[in-house]
């Protein structure tokens, strides 16, 4: 049980179910009632995210063991030891292998994706993210991509509201990885020597920038609704909690730059964009 658990860990299973949903949200708003896509190319289309998600985290805790260790991450299972980097990278592998092997059972075009975002994130894990900005948008483009790649599963051309909805994941996104790019400038740069946001333009800045885009989704939150998705109590209530719930976390982020405080956020950041996805999908009742 240790063991799977160090695994969980390691592939943020709960962040690839998040992306998973996120694809398959975003299937039945493109579908508007039609007929589905056979079970087989559903679930094709949940696993490419997941499995490449999964590489994608174990290849992070590849590269940063050092950062991971002088940040005191005891949650990093190689950094405490619990697995080897030899069996992180195997996984890592093994991860991109099944994710874009499952691509092929989908549109060209989502094949496309699924190997252009792989090797983003290979060289995000690498370098990008050692550089101002570039690697904080990488990550919120993974974030919103889901639902554009979920829509060219069924559609032959983008919908709206789907646009809509990977606006207000790339903006949560790129504020919540300028948050942990904040938490973590000090190991970065000991031992990566990156020139993320926080190393150039301080952490205050850093954490209020990402505020500025946390206190944006208040109003960004509610754009699908204005571009064609459909508008319920339980939809509108739920993305109203996840508006207030980033106006919120953009005043504590302006507010307080230490890193406890900071990392509350960041988890409640993730809670909060669930939560708005749920409304999103309540649309569908």
């Amino acid at each position: 049980m240790k063991t799977l658990d160090a695994y969980r860990r390691l592939f943020r299973i709960e962040h690839a179910f998040m992306l998973s949903f996120a694809v398959v949200l975003a299937i039945l708003i493109a579908s508007n009632g039609a007929l589905l896509p056979a079970v087989a190319v559903v679930a094709a289309a949940f696993a490419v995210p997941f499995f490449i998600e999964m590489g994608s985290f174990a290849l992070n805790d590849y590269f940063d063991v050092k950062t991971d260790k002088e940040n005191k991450r005891g949650d990093r299972p190689i950094a405490s030891d619990e697995i080897s980097l030899q069996a992180a990278l195997a996984a890592a592998a093994i991860s991109y292998a099944v994710g874009i092997a499952a691509s092929f059972a989908l549109p060209a075009i989502c094949t496309l994706i699924a190997v252009v975002f792989a090797i983003l994130s290979i060289a995000y894990n690498w370098k990008l993210k050692d550089l101002p900005l570039v690697g904080n948008a990488y990550i919120a483009a993974s974030m919103a991509i889901p639902f554009l790649f979920g829509d060219l599963v069924v559609s032959g051309s983008l919908h709206a509201s789907l646009l809509a909805i990977a606006a207000v994941a790339f903006v949560a996104g790129l504020g919540r990885e300028i948050i942990k790019s904040t938490e973590d400038v000090e190991g970065d740069v000991k031992h990566r020597k990156s020139k993320t946001l926080p190393a150039i333009i301080g952490k205050k800045n850093s954490a209020c920038i990402a505020a500025a885009l946390y206190l944006a989704l208040v109003p960004l939150s509610f754009l699908p609704f204005v571009y064609g998705l459909r508008l319920n109590t339980l939809s509108i209530g739920m993305v109203a909690l996840t508006a207030l719930s980033f106006a919120y976390m953009g005043y504590s982020a302006a507010k307080e730059q230490d890193n406890a405080s900071l990392e509350a956020v960041r988890k409640a950041s993730l809670l909060a964009l669930g939560i708005g996805l749920l409304g999103y999908a309540t649309s569908l009742i």
